[in-house]
């Protein structure tokens, strides 16, 4: 690989991105991203839950999370459940960012839930494998009303490096490793109100994504600067052997 190219790589993937590019900053732990769902999408799921039913969390929590598990969630039988799902799967499928950084290859359907005063989810870990054979390898929460709209409920992540709290924009969403123990604190005023769901990667592990996302971002770069074709070939050439060599 040019010495040029592989410097441009090496500070690119330290995550520092291309100023004026509009590409995200990420971190080795989780990934946000802002404005998944847009202002429309967002007023048709708040119109169409209103006239929703929702159930008690614990008819879909599993082992020790039923013990920890207090919400409401809209039950999938429920014909606004399948107008909500084809939203949702619809902001996903034009998600550039989605796709280059989670490579998905099956998604759970989402859970839809709601917590108000007094609710919460304790400390618990994500089942590893869910559905038909499902691996969970990451988690997805989209925001679906702004945090202004109510008191505590923030996802809270244990990571290495200590809590990590997410509370945020609507339409905004956080993925994360699986096995990672997390809750959401307790709501203590209005009402919080998500999307939730568990993503199985063609690549499984996370160092593995890390590499190839920030290969693909590189690309991306060298594609609007119209510069480096030479280089850019080979850097294509080794993402597509990568992917190749990792895919499952």
């Amino acid at each position: 690989m040019p010495v040029r190219l592989l410097h441009r790589l090496l500070n690119f993937i330290s995550y520092e991105i291309f100023p004026g590019t509009g590409y995200m900053k990420t971190h080795t732990t989780y990934l946000h991203i802002p404005g998944l769902l847009n202002i429309n999408e967002l007023d048709d799921i708040a119109n169409l839950s209103e006239r929703a039913v929702y159930e008690k969390g614990k008819l879909t929590a599993s082992d020790a999370a039923q013990n920890v598990k207090n919400n409401l969630q809209l039950s999938n039988g429920d014909q606004v459940y399948i107008s909500i799902q084809h939203i949702i799967l619809q902001s996903l499928n034009r998600n550039t960012l989605f796709r280059n950084a989670i490579l998905p290859k099956q998604i759970y359907p989402f859970l839809i839930s709601k917590y108000t005063q007094g609710m919460n989810y304790g400390y618990h870990v994500d089942s590893p494998v869910m559905g038909d054979m499902l691996r969970t390898d990451i988690a997805m929460t989209i925001f679906l009303n702004r945090p202004n709209e109510y008191e505590g409920g923030e996802l809270e992540l244990q990571t290495a490096l200590g809590p990590a709290k997410f509370k945020l924009n609507a339409g905004d969403a956080i993925c994360y490793p699986c096995s990672y123990v997390h809750r959401v604190n307790e709501v203590t005023e209005g009402c919080r109100h998500v999307a939730v769901t568990w993503i199985q990667s063609l690549v499984k592990t996370l160092e593995q994504r890390d590499i190839l996302f920030g290969l693909s971002q590189v690309t991306e770069s060298l594609y609007a600067t119209k510069t480096a074709n030479e280089e850019l070939s080979l850097l294509q050439q080794q993402y597509s052997n990568l992917l190749r060599m990792w895919a499952n």
